[in-house]
């Protein structure tokens, strides 16, 4: 069983590197890594939410198996990819995933970062940085360190254009796997957003929320990863 998993906005691959501890030996851990950040540091940054959507699609396509099961996890911006990533792989008649777990974000739809909190790419530096800190995701040691929020600004500027871009569109096909929607009690994405994840799929969709905000996945990851194996039928 292979587990890709696609990162947040300004996040890497190898966020998910810690998760090889926890997970059974029967999952195979493929961290998709964006462009322009870790090991791709240097690449060109997305410029479409559309070019982040092809660039993991043929990154992942590399390592498909049509005689091994596998599942996507996506976080937050990673949601977002994991969905238009089924309907890519669909579209071109590929192994699909046997599940999805969409964590951190509300149904492709509501256009969250787009409506409900508005715009913030544009916005200077300093303005900037005291939105992304409302997610509690950034540590104090970039907080404190003008070099790390010069080299990783741009980055994450870029992640949220492309988000606050997104656009989505209506009546396309249902997924055709089980979901897993993934939800921290205490962020600020919406109870009847996360719910309407289950108009997607024709299969199950099960929402299981967890103690935290936005980045509930840090302070959870036992109960994360235990999550992930029962729904796989890996324990």
């Amino acid at each position: 069983m292979k587990l890709f998993c696609i990162p947040y906005a300004g996040g890497s691959a190898t966020y998910y590197s810690r998760w090889r501890s926890y997970l059974s030996k029967e999952i195979k851990l493929i961290p998709l890594e964006l462009s322009g950040r870790g090991a791709r540091f240097g690449e060109p940054l997305y410029s479409s939410f559309q070019d982040a959507v092809d660039d993991l699609y043929e990154c992942m396509i590399k390592r498909l198996d049509d005689r091994e099961p596998y599942a996507i996890f996506g976080h937050s911006m990673g949601a977002l990819i994991a969905y238009e990533l089924y309907l890519k792989l669909k579209e071109n008649q590929k192994h699909l995933p046997i599940h999805i777990f969409f964590s951190g974000r509300e149904a492709p739809h509501t256009n969250l970062f787009g409506s409900s909190k508005g715009h913030i790419n544009h916005l200077p530096d300093n303005q900037f940085l005291e939105e992304l800190k409302k997610y509690n995701g950034l540590t104090e040691e970039f907080l404190n360190n003008s070099e790390l929020i010069e080299l990783f600004m741009p980055i994450i500027r870029a992640d949220f254009f492309i988000v606050e871009n997104y656009q989505y569109k209506p009546d396309r096909e249902k997924l055709n796997c089980s979901i897993t929607i993934l939800n921290g009690s205490q962020d600020y994405i919406t109870k009847a957003g996360v719910q309407a994840w289950e108009k997607y799929t024709k299969c199950t969709c099960d929402v299981v929320n967890f103690e935290g905000s936005h980045f509930f996945v840090e302070q959870n990851l036992d109960k994360v990863i235990d999550l992930i194996q029962h729904r796989l039928k890996i324990h």
